[in-house]
């Protein structure tokens, strides 16, 4: 089944790109893409070190099915994600 995944991605020390995305990332920021899973097995982002030592912090994701995704993009790309403090209003 195809997923929308997007999450808030934090790299200090370095830079990294993600399998399946475009760029390289060395900052914070958030990181949207269309995959393929299976369901045998847990889905996983995977990087790949370009510079640096870099660490990288994964926060805020959300996860639907690439249809959930279409038919409610313009909520989903709009949403102030939740950071703890205050629930965001629709």
């Amino acid at each position: 089944m195809t997923y929308w995944v997007s999450f808030d991605m934090n790299v200090t020390g370095g830079t990294v790109s993600i399998i399946g995305t475009q760029g390289e990332f060395s900052a914070r920021q958030r990181v949207s893409y269309m995959t393929y899973v299976d369901n045998s097995s847990p889905l996983s982002v995977n990087y790949s070190v370009k510079s640096g030592s870099p660490t990288v912090t994964v926060t805020n994701i959300l996860i639907c099915t690439w249809a959930e995704y279409q038919a409610n993009k313009t909520l989903l790309d709009g949403i102030g994600y939740f950071t703890g403090d205050t629930m965001p209003r629709a």
